[in-house]
């Protein structure tokens, strides 16, 4: 019980945090505010979840109700220097096999921003809560019915200046961020400063291009820091060809484990050839500036491509201090079709995808059917002190009939400690079908594919791989202009090599919603 109280007073602690930022960003507005538009929509919701299978087990399942009372606003203001815009839930959760578990989570996307002067420099500012996972290895899809989910909080705040005109154009800003979680796991505050600049249209003899970035994260005495800055200066000939020389240097340290406390600054000539009004290829050979020959001289090479307004494709090579980079964006637009795909290096700090192997014991039916003490081993996920290069892969594709949407997503995530070498593995996969029955109804369809291996080089290290194949089906409804209702059936089959983590869950859920 004192465990619990504590823990309650944390969230509460954090929750009054959150209201006091809130309270703190309405009123530094408010002052300031001119003549605009309000709109206020609350609204009031119950939810009720029939499972199968609660306690996510292989073996002597337990069925339970879930009920979800919701409530919640949405809230925006658009003025000529004022934009802010608010949507919260607060959710009481009961649990009909075990009431002791019943809870209240709140949910919340909160973002503002404040001319300044003249459109170019504005204050910005932004919060969210959100639930997330308390163990991707325990749970990966984590939610509020199975109930093991952790609360998140971030809050940022700062300036931005953006400015643009035929000579020239450059964004820029400073955010400060901080990141609460209620199990203390992933948290951070730091601040971010990021510069891009370009030539403009009427630039006739210089051209350039500057993309840097700093970033300063803080947690309970470890420090990180990550600095980035890739510049080009070059001669505009009259020929499609135009010289260029190239600057890159990065450096990430800090106390943190994988760090790299020397940076490798490199700089070379290259070549801009421009075959066409909106198509760029640049290549440069590199000499990198390091006595300690831990790098070779690189070539670098990028294509920018913009053949029309619903057409773009950006793609990157070059050499970091962890070896080859690549980048890669493309978006093409038709009337009906829609296509994204991207390709990005990271290096990131003091997320939640850090874990550790330790040993247990838990009660197991024998051939007997009595219950025994079986030693297991599992994933305990742990702070995060390390720094970790992340390789994320997405594409997006959206076919938009008449009365029918068709969607597919997927995505993959390759983290690799900078410390340990360990490298996890994320898999998602997504098709869904959304069709309009009549003017206020839908359906909606999906299935989806999620594919977590943990460790998943190393011999002999703890490996764990999970796959959640799930199919869902929606009917929404509306029973009045105010008044809404969905219901939704859906399958979940988990497999493991972890046999505890192998189980069948099947859901029927059904929703009423007033708005006001």
């Amino acid at each position: 019980m004192a465990i619990m109280d504590m823990a309650m007073a944390e969230k509460t602690s954090k929750a009054k945090r959150t209201l006091r930022a809130l309270t703190t960003t309405y009123l530094l507005f408010s002052t300031a505010s001119f003549a605009g538009e309000w709109q206020f929509n609350p609204n009031l919701g119950l939810t009720e979840t029939y499972t199968d299978n609660i306690n996510l087990t292989q073996v002597d399942t337990e069925s339970s109700l879930v009920s979800q009372f919701i409530i919640g606003a949405n809230a925006n203001f658009v003025s000529r220097k004022l934009q802010f815009s608010f949507a919260g839930t607060e959710t009481l959760v009961g649990y009909s096999h075990n009431s002791e578990l019943n809870d209240d989570y709140q949910t919340l996307q909160a973002n503002g921003s404040f001319d300044l002067w003249q459109n170019k420099l504005q204050l910005i500012g932004s919060s969210s809560i959100s639930n997330v996972s308390q163990n991707d290895s325990g749970n990966s899809l984590a939610d509020l019915v199975s109930g093991d989910t952790v609360q998140q909080i971030n809050h940022s705040a700062g300036l931005q200046y953006n400015s643009a005109n035929s000579d020239y154009a450059l964004s820029s800003s400073f955010i400060y961020n901080i990141t609460d979680t209620e199990d203390s796991i992933g948290e951070s505050d730091g601040y971010t400063l990021l510069l891009n600049s370009v030539n403009g249209n009427a630039a006739r003899f210089v051209f350039w291009q500057v993309d840097g970035s700093f970033t300063n994260q803080e947690n309970n005495g470890f420090t990180s820091e990550n600095y980035r800055l890739e510049t080009k200066v070059g001669a505009i000939t009259p020929y499609k060809v135009n010289p260029f020389i190239r600057f890159y240097n990065e450096k990430v340290t800090g106390n943190l484990a994988g760090s790299n406390p020397d940076s490798i600054p490199s700089w070379g000539p290259g070549l801009r050839y421009q075959a066409a009004k909106h198509f760029i290829i640049d290549v440069s050979y590199n000499y990198v500036d390091d006595n300690t020959q831990i790098s070779d001289d690189y070539v670098a090479a990028s294509i920018d491509w913009q053949p029309s307004a619903r057409t773009s494709l950006k793609a990157a090579y070059s050499k970091r201090f962890f070896g080859d980079s690549y980048e890669f964006d493309f978006s093409h637009r038709t009337r009906r079709l829609t296509n994204t795909l991207s390709y990005h290096e990271t290096i990131e700090a003091f997320d939640r995808n850090n874990f550790e192997e330790v040993s247990g014991v838990i009660w197991r039916p024998d051939d007997t059917s009595n219950f025994t003490n079986t030693s297991v081993t599992s994933l305990e996920l742990v702070e995060n002190n390390e720094f970790s290069l992340n390789k994320r892969l997405a594409w997006k594709s959206e076919l938009a009939l008449a009365r029918t949407t068709f969607t597919l997503d997927l995505s993959n995530r390759e983290r690799e400690s900078l410390n340990t070498g360990v490298i996890d593995d994320y898999l998602d996969a997504r098709f869904s079908i959304n069709r309009r029955m009549s003017a206020k109804s839908n359906t909606t369809v999906y299935v989806s594919y999620r594919k977590n291996v943990f460790d998943k080089d190393r011999p002999g290290s703890p490996r764990q791989e999970d796959t959640y194949k799930t199919l869902s089906a929606t009917y929404n409804k509306s029973l009045a202009s105010s008044l809404n209702t969905f219901l939704t059936l859906q399958y979940l089959d988990r497999e493991s090599n972890v046999e505890r983590y192998t189980y069948n869950e099947a859901r029927a859920s059904i929703n009423l919603t007033k708005d006001f």
